[in-house]
Protein backbone atom coordinates (compact mmCIF):
# COMPACT_ATOMS: atom_id res chain seq x y z
CA UNK A 1 0.00 0.00 0.00
CA UNK A 2 1.28 3.38 -1.02
CA UNK A 3 1.92 5.88 2.08
CA UNK A 4 -0.73 8.44 2.54
CA UNK A 5 0.00 11.98 0.74
CA UNK A 6 0.59 14.56 3.48
CA UNK A 7 0.25 18.39 3.42
CA UNK A 8 4.52 18.63 3.28
CA UNK A 9 4.14 16.59 0.22
CA UNK A 10 1.89 18.48 -1.26
CA UNK A 11 3.86 21.79 -0.01
CA UNK A 12 6.78 20.47 -1.33
CA UNK A 13 5.72 19.90 -4.63
CA UNK A 14 4.32 23.07 -5.35
CA UNK A 15 7.22 24.91 -3.54
CA UNK A 16 4.61 26.50 -1.08
CA UNK A 17 4.80 26.58 3.33
CA UNK A 18 2.59 23.83 4.71
CA UNK A 19 1.16 26.41 6.49
CA UNK A 20 -0.42 27.73 2.65
CA UNK A 21 -1.12 24.35 2.22
CA UNK A 22 -2.88 23.69 5.04
CA UNK A 23 -5.40 27.06 4.77
CA UNK A 24 -6.00 26.63 1.33
CA UNK A 25 -7.13 23.10 1.78
CA UNK A 26 -9.59 24.63 5.07
CA UNK A 27 -11.19 27.27 3.82
CA UNK A 28 -9.36 29.80 5.80
CA UNK A 29 -8.34 33.14 4.79
CA UNK A 30 -4.88 34.31 3.95
CA UNK A 31 -4.10 32.40 -0.06
CA UNK A 32 -5.38 33.87 -2.88
CA UNK A 33 -8.01 31.96 -4.77
CA UNK A 34 -5.77 31.08 -7.62
CA UNK A 35 -3.44 29.82 -4.96
CA UNK A 36 -6.01 27.60 -3.15
CA UNK A 37 -7.24 26.17 -6.50
CA UNK A 38 -3.83 25.29 -7.33
CA UNK A 39 -3.11 23.19 -4.11
CA UNK A 40 -6.31 21.87 -4.65
CA UNK A 41 -5.84 20.66 -8.10
CA UNK A 42 -2.62 19.27 -6.77
CA UNK A 43 -3.94 17.73 -3.65
CA UNK A 44 -6.63 15.67 -5.75
CA UNK A 45 -4.02 14.96 -8.45
CA UNK A 46 -2.02 13.44 -5.75
CA UNK A 47 -4.63 11.36 -4.39
CA UNK A 48 -4.56 13.31 -1.21
CA UNK A 49 -7.68 12.57 1.27
CA UNK A 50 -8.21 14.83 4.69
CA UNK A 51 -8.82 13.21 8.05
CA UNK A 52 -11.81 14.91 9.11
CA UNK A 53 -12.23 13.12 12.44
CA UNK A 54 -8.52 13.88 13.14
CA UNK A 55 -8.45 17.30 12.31
CA UNK A 56 -12.00 18.06 14.28
CA UNK A 57 -9.94 16.62 17.39
CA UNK A 58 -6.64 17.49 16.58
CA UNK A 59 -3.57 15.23 17.50
CA UNK A 60 -2.38 15.57 21.24
CA UNK A 61 1.27 15.61 20.90
CA UNK A 62 1.44 19.80 20.22
CA UNK A 63 4.67 21.19 21.20
CA UNK A 64 4.42 24.85 22.10
CA UNK A 65 7.30 27.33 22.19
CA UNK A 66 7.20 30.44 24.34
CA UNK A 67 9.47 32.84 23.23
CA UNK A 68 9.52 36.09 25.79
CA UNK A 69 11.64 38.34 27.29
CA UNK A 70 13.09 37.56 30.56
CA UNK A 71 11.57 38.17 33.68
CA UNK A 72 14.45 38.91 35.83
CA UNK A 73 16.11 42.11 36.53
CA UNK A 74 14.38 45.27 34.48
CA UNK A 75 11.99 42.23 32.99
CA UNK A 76 10.49 41.97 36.87
CA UNK A 77 8.35 45.11 36.07
CA UNK A 78 6.31 43.84 33.17
CA UNK A 79 7.90 40.79 31.48
CA UNK A 80 7.47 38.89 34.59
CA UNK A 81 3.44 38.83 34.14
CA UNK A 82 3.62 38.19 30.39
CA UNK A 83 5.43 34.76 31.96
CA UNK A 84 2.56 34.68 34.64
CA UNK A 85 -0.02 34.26 31.60
CA UNK A 86 1.77 31.39 30.75
CA UNK A 87 1.61 29.61 33.39
CA UNK A 88 -1.89 30.19 34.38
CA UNK A 89 -2.56 28.93 30.67
CA UNK A 90 0.03 26.12 30.93
CA UNK A 91 -1.92 24.98 34.44
CA UNK A 92 -5.41 24.69 32.20
CA UNK A 93 -3.64 22.35 29.72
CA UNK A 94 -1.53 19.95 31.92
CA UNK A 95 -3.75 17.12 31.31
CA UNK A 96 -4.45 18.00 26.97
CA UNK A 97 -1.57 16.55 25.88
CA UNK A 98 0.59 19.82 25.09
CA UNK A 99 4.09 20.32 25.93
CA UNK A 100 5.52 23.54 26.37
CA UNK A 101 9.14 25.16 25.93
CA UNK A 102 10.02 28.29 27.85
CA UNK A 103 12.69 30.73 25.58
CA UNK A 104 13.85 33.50 27.80
CA UNK A 105 15.64 35.85 26.06
CA UNK A 106 18.08 39.03 27.34
CA UNK A 107 17.56 42.93 25.81
CA UNK A 108 19.06 42.98 22.56
CA UNK A 109 19.03 38.47 22.62
CA UNK A 110 15.29 38.21 20.58
CA UNK A 111 16.96 37.22 16.85
CA UNK A 112 19.39 35.52 18.26
CA UNK A 113 16.80 33.31 20.24
CA UNK A 114 14.46 33.00 17.57
CA UNK A 115 17.80 31.91 15.00
CA UNK A 116 18.24 28.63 17.14
CA UNK A 117 14.66 28.05 17.16
CA UNK A 118 14.48 28.37 12.89
CA UNK A 119 18.08 26.11 13.14
CA UNK A 120 15.86 23.78 14.78
CA UNK A 121 12.89 23.58 12.35
CA UNK A 122 15.56 23.07 9.21
CA UNK A 123 17.08 20.04 11.09
CA UNK A 124 13.57 18.23 11.40
CA UNK A 125 12.65 19.60 14.99
CA UNK A 126 8.60 19.49 15.58
CA UNK A 127 7.29 22.46 16.84
CA UNK A 128 3.74 23.65 16.15
CA UNK A 129 3.23 26.38 18.07
CA UNK A 130 5.10 29.73 18.74
CA UNK A 131 4.03 32.55 21.13
CA UNK A 132 5.96 35.14 19.99
CA UNK A 133 7.15 39.10 21.61
CA UNK A 134 6.38 40.94 18.59
CA UNK A 135 9.59 41.96 16.91
CA UNK A 136 11.64 45.33 17.09
CA UNK A 137 14.05 44.67 14.00
CA UNK A 138 14.75 43.97 10.56
CA UNK A 139 16.40 40.49 11.72
CA UNK A 140 13.98 39.25 14.37
CA UNK A 141 10.24 39.75 11.40
CA UNK A 142 12.72 38.28 9.40
CA UNK A 143 13.20 34.82 11.48
CA UNK A 144 9.66 35.23 11.98
CA UNK A 145 8.74 34.85 8.49
CA UNK A 146 11.04 31.90 8.32
CA UNK A 147 9.45 29.73 10.52
CA UNK A 148 6.01 30.75 9.98
CA UNK A 149 6.73 29.79 6.06
CA UNK A 150 8.11 26.25 8.15
CA UNK A 151 4.74 26.03 9.32
CA UNK A 152 4.79 26.78 12.47
CA UNK A 153 1.53 29.08 14.10
CA UNK A 154 2.80 32.01 15.16
CA UNK A 155 0.78 34.46 18.01
CA UNK A 156 2.30 37.26 18.50
CA UNK A 157 3.10 39.27 22.28
CA UNK A 158 2.45 43.20 23.09
CA UNK A 159 2.17 43.90 19.50
CA UNK A 160 1.67 43.09 15.84
CA UNK A 161 2.88 42.99 12.22
CA UNK A 162 0.02 42.17 10.42
CA UNK A 163 1.91 41.83 7.09
CA UNK A 164 3.27 38.75 7.36
CA UNK A 165 2.11 35.09 8.38
CA UNK A 166 0.34 35.02 11.95
CA UNK A 167 -2.12 33.60 13.71
CA UNK A 168 -3.11 36.50 15.31
CA UNK A 169 -1.78 39.26 18.18
CA UNK A 170 -2.87 39.70 21.82
CA UNK A 171 -1.79 43.47 22.92
CA UNK A 172 -2.69 46.14 25.49
CA UNK A 173 -4.87 48.88 23.67
CA UNK A 174 -2.10 51.23 23.53
CA UNK A 175 -4.20 54.35 22.15
CA UNK A 176 -6.71 54.00 24.83
CA UNK A 177 -3.57 53.98 27.55
CA UNK A 178 -2.40 57.08 26.23
CA UNK A 179 -5.32 58.51 26.27
CA UNK A 180 -6.80 57.67 29.97
CA UNK A 181 -3.02 58.80 30.76
CA UNK A 182 -3.73 62.46 29.26
CA UNK A 183 -6.92 62.74 30.02
CA UNK A 184 -6.10 61.90 33.55
CA UNK A 185 -3.62 64.58 33.93
CA UNK A 186 -5.47 67.42 32.63
CA UNK A 187 -7.97 66.68 35.68
CA UNK A 188 -5.07 66.63 38.11
CA UNK A 189 -3.61 69.71 36.77
CA UNK A 190 -6.92 71.40 36.36
CA UNK A 191 -8.10 70.64 39.98
CA UNK A 192 -4.71 71.57 41.11
CA UNK A 193 -4.23 74.95 39.88
CA UNK A 194 -0.67 73.92 38.87
CA UNK A 195 1.41 75.00 36.34
CA UNK A 196 1.23 72.83 33.50
CA UNK A 197 5.04 72.05 33.24
CA UNK A 198 4.76 68.28 32.27
CA UNK A 199 7.60 65.44 31.71
CA UNK A 200 6.97 62.52 29.89
CA UNK A 201 8.96 59.46 29.79
CA UNK A 202 8.27 58.34 26.61
CA UNK A 203 10.32 55.15 26.22
CA UNK A 204 11.61 53.63 23.14
CA UNK A 205 9.89 54.99 19.89
CA UNK A 206 11.06 51.68 17.71
CA UNK A 207 8.72 49.57 20.53
CA UNK A 208 4.92 49.61 20.10
CA UNK A 209 3.79 49.59 23.32
CA UNK A 210 6.28 52.82 23.89
CA UNK A 211 5.56 54.87 20.98
CA UNK A 212 1.92 53.95 20.73
CA UNK A 213 1.30 54.88 24.31
CA UNK A 214 3.14 58.46 23.96
CA UNK A 215 1.58 59.10 20.73
CA UNK A 216 -2.18 58.85 21.86
CA UNK A 217 -0.90 60.76 24.89
CA UNK A 218 -0.08 63.78 22.82
CA UNK A 219 -2.91 63.61 20.12
CA UNK A 220 -5.13 63.32 23.25
CA UNK A 221 -4.23 67.49 24.24
CA UNK A 222 -3.99 68.17 21.01
CA UNK A 223 -7.66 67.25 20.13
CA UNK A 224 -8.83 68.59 23.18
CA UNK A 225 -7.17 72.07 22.77
CA UNK A 226 -5.15 71.14 26.19
CA UNK A 227 -2.46 74.00 25.82
CA UNK A 228 1.04 72.31 27.73
CA UNK A 229 4.23 72.33 26.24
CA UNK A 230 5.30 68.88 26.96
CA UNK A 231 8.94 67.93 27.03
CA UNK A 232 9.67 64.18 26.25
CA UNK A 233 12.12 61.90 27.30
CA UNK A 234 13.08 59.48 25.18
CA UNK A 235 15.00 56.16 25.88
CA UNK A 236 13.97 52.87 27.86
CA UNK A 237 16.42 50.09 29.18
CA UNK A 238 19.25 50.72 27.45
CA UNK A 239 19.29 54.21 28.44
CA UNK A 240 18.59 53.95 32.15
CA UNK A 241 21.39 56.07 33.99
CA UNK A 242 21.12 58.68 31.61
CA UNK A 243 17.57 58.96 31.83
CA UNK A 244 18.58 59.08 35.46
CA UNK A 245 20.55 62.11 35.46
CA UNK A 246 18.45 63.86 33.01
CA UNK A 247 15.16 63.42 34.73
CA UNK A 248 17.28 64.84 38.39
CA UNK A 249 18.16 67.78 36.55
CA UNK A 250 14.73 68.39 35.49
CA UNK A 251 13.54 67.84 39.29
CA UNK A 252 16.36 70.44 40.42
CA UNK A 253 15.95 73.23 38.19
CA UNK A 254 13.83 76.06 39.02
CA UNK A 255 11.21 74.96 36.52
CA UNK A 256 10.45 71.77 37.54
CA UNK A 257 7.42 69.65 36.63
CA UNK A 258 4.21 69.83 38.31
CA UNK A 259 3.37 66.21 36.61
CA UNK A 260 5.82 63.50 35.09
CA UNK A 261 3.92 60.68 33.38
CA UNK A 262 5.97 57.53 32.37
CA UNK A 263 4.95 54.96 29.10
CA UNK A 264 6.62 52.00 30.41
CA UNK A 265 7.12 49.90 33.68
CA UNK A 266 11.11 50.92 33.92
CA UNK A 267 10.58 54.51 33.97
CA UNK A 268 7.89 54.24 36.05
CA UNK A 269 9.92 52.33 38.75
CA UNK A 270 12.84 55.29 37.43
CA UNK A 271 10.65 57.80 38.79
CA UNK A 272 9.70 56.67 42.02
CA UNK A 273 13.01 56.24 43.02
CA UNK A 274 14.53 59.53 41.67
CA UNK A 275 11.86 61.50 43.53
CA UNK A 276 12.51 59.75 46.95
CA UNK A 277 16.44 60.28 46.70
CA UNK A 278 15.41 64.01 45.84
CA UNK A 279 13.52 64.25 48.68
CA UNK A 280 10.18 65.45 46.65
CA UNK A 281 7.97 62.41 47.00
CA UNK A 282 4.79 63.38 46.69
CA UNK A 283 5.55 67.47 45.49
CA UNK A 284 5.21 66.31 41.89
CA UNK A 285 2.00 64.30 40.29
CA UNK A 286 2.77 61.42 38.69
CA UNK A 287 1.18 58.93 36.24
CA UNK A 288 2.95 55.52 35.92
CA UNK A 289 2.22 52.55 33.52
CA UNK A 290 2.29 49.26 35.10
CA UNK A 291 1.72 47.20 37.67
CA UNK A 292 4.43 45.58 39.81
CA UNK A 293 5.43 45.15 43.93
CA UNK A 294 7.59 48.71 43.83
CA UNK A 295 5.08 51.23 41.73
CA UNK A 296 2.31 49.69 44.07
CA UNK A 297 3.92 50.68 46.79
CA UNK A 298 4.74 54.04 45.38
CA UNK A 299 1.06 54.41 44.60
CA UNK A 300 0.06 53.53 48.61
CA UNK A 301 2.47 55.47 49.90
CA UNK A 302 1.56 58.61 48.07
CA UNK A 303 4.61 58.47 45.79
CA UNK A 304 2.42 58.22 42.83
CA UNK A 305 -1.29 59.46 41.81
CA UNK A 306 -2.02 56.94 39.14
CA UNK A 307 -0.87 53.86 37.06
CA UNK A 308 -2.35 52.94 34.29
CA UNK A 309 -2.82 49.28 34.04
CA UNK A 310 -2.74 47.13 30.69
CA UNK A 311 -3.14 43.84 31.96
CA UNK A 312 -0.05 41.60 30.70
CA UNK A 313 -1.36 38.81 32.50
CA UNK A 314 -4.49 38.33 30.73
CA UNK A 315 -2.49 39.86 27.88
CA UNK A 316 -0.42 36.85 28.21
CA UNK A 317 -2.91 34.08 28.65
CA UNK A 318 -5.24 35.27 25.75
CA UNK A 319 -2.22 34.50 23.14
CA UNK A 320 -1.10 31.14 24.80
CA UNK A 321 -5.26 30.33 24.35
CA UNK A 322 -5.51 31.27 21.18
CA UNK A 323 -2.54 29.34 20.20
CA UNK A 324 -3.44 26.19 22.12
CA UNK A 325 -7.26 26.45 20.84
CA UNK A 326 -6.13 26.80 17.02
CA UNK A 327 -4.08 23.73 17.44
CA UNK A 328 -6.06 21.44 19.32
CA UNK A 329 -9.28 22.24 17.78
CA UNK A 330 -8.83 24.38 14.99
CA UNK A 331 -10.14 27.06 16.63
CA UNK A 332 -9.30 30.61 15.17
CA UNK A 333 -10.22 33.71 16.45
CA UNK A 334 -12.93 36.04 15.37
CA UNK A 335 -10.88 38.93 14.78
CA UNK A 336 -7.06 37.76 15.01
CA UNK A 337 -5.85 41.29 17.00
CA UNK A 338 -7.29 40.77 20.70
CA UNK A 339 -7.02 44.25 22.96
CA UNK A 340 -7.22 44.18 26.26
CA UNK A 341 -8.50 46.31 28.77
CA UNK A 342 -6.57 49.37 29.69
CA UNK A 343 -8.14 50.79 33.52
CA UNK A 344 -6.59 53.54 35.45
CA UNK A 345 -5.64 52.57 38.77
CA UNK A 346 -5.68 54.80 42.28
CA UNK A 347 -4.88 54.36 45.93
CA UNK A 348 -8.35 53.15 46.79
CA UNK A 349 -8.42 49.97 44.31
CA UNK A 350 -4.81 49.50 43.75
CA UNK A 351 -5.22 46.11 46.30
CA UNK A 352 -8.11 44.51 44.02
CA UNK A 353 -5.48 45.23 40.80
CA UNK A 354 -3.01 43.58 42.70
CA UNK A 355 -4.78 40.19 43.24
CA UNK A 356 -5.94 39.75 39.41
CA UNK A 357 -2.01 40.20 38.55
CA UNK A 358 -0.71 38.20 41.12
CA UNK A 359 1.32 40.49 43.15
Amino acid sequence: MSARVTMKDIAAELGVSINTVHKALTGKAGVSESVRAKVNDKAEEMGYHRNTSASSLRRKDINLVFCLPCASREGAYFYRYLWEGCNRFEQEVIDQGISIERVEFVVGGYADALEHIDERLQVGEKIDGLLAYVPGDDRATHLLEQIAEAGVAIELVDGDRPHFDRLGASLADYSTAGSLMAEQAANLVHASGADARVLLLAGDPYTDSHYLTARAFHNYLRDHNVPWQVEDLTGAHAQVKQLERELKARLSSSEAPELICSVFAVGSELVADTLVSANKAGEVMVIGNDLFPESALALRRGIFTNIVYKDPVGLAYRGAKTLGDYLLWGKTPADPVQKGAVEMVFASNVDRYCKLAGI
